[in-house]
């Protein structure tokens, strides 16, 4: 009795974690993102591994390339960025950061003339609208590209319940087995 005990507990409790989706695959492909170009481009040749972010270079004032999907569970979304700028001013006139909800968090630092990197986290519930941001504050004078990578978000997890009656399945056939 007490292995079955454990062996519930076990099923229990491993039913509880969240699950997480590497890279831009499952319910991240990049099929699923909502793409807002405004001047900009969005490069998918890397995916899943990673995708670039073009900020706008063609005139026409402020603009922002968007890369944006609603999260399908709890958890953090964490990702590695390169950012490269050619802009004559500097990376202030094209910043790179993410989006939750609408609400833009810059990354990358103003007044830099070098490429910029780190990781990122952030926290999401499902139904959260998150993603990536190129900003042109004025669309001239060279664009910035990042690179995302080492993507990773969450996703829903196994109902708990569900695993629990496929354990307590299992011991009721186990048990059966065992009195023939």
């Amino acid at each position: 009795m007490k292995k079955f005990i454990c062996l519930f507990a076990f099923l229990f409790v491993g039913s509880v974690n969240a699950a997480v989706v590497s890279d831009f695959t499952g319910d991240y492909d990049v099929g699923n993102w909502d793409q807002t170009l405004d001047g900009g481009s969005i490069d998918l040749s890397g995916a899943p591994l990673s995708i670039v972010e073009i900020s706008s270079n063609g005139g026409g004032g402020s603009s922002a390339t968007d890369f944006t999907i609603a999260a399908t569970g709890d958890g953090m979304v964490t990702f590695d960025w390169y950012y490269t700028t050619t802009d004559v001013d500097g990376s202030g006139f094209d910043p790179f950061g993410w989006l939750l909800n609408g609400a833009f968090t810059q990354l990358t630092t103003n007044g830099l003339f070098t490429d910029q990197a780190g990781t990122t986290s952030f926290g999401v519930v499902m139904g959260d609208i998150f993603g990536f941001s190129a900003v042109a504050t004025d669309s001239i004078l060279g664009s910035a590209s990042t690179t995302i990578s080492n993507f990773s978000a969450p996703v829903p997890e196994p109902s708990s319940l569900v695993i629990l009656a496929l354990g307590l399945a299992g011991l009721g056939m186990a048990r059966n087995k065992k009195r023939r």
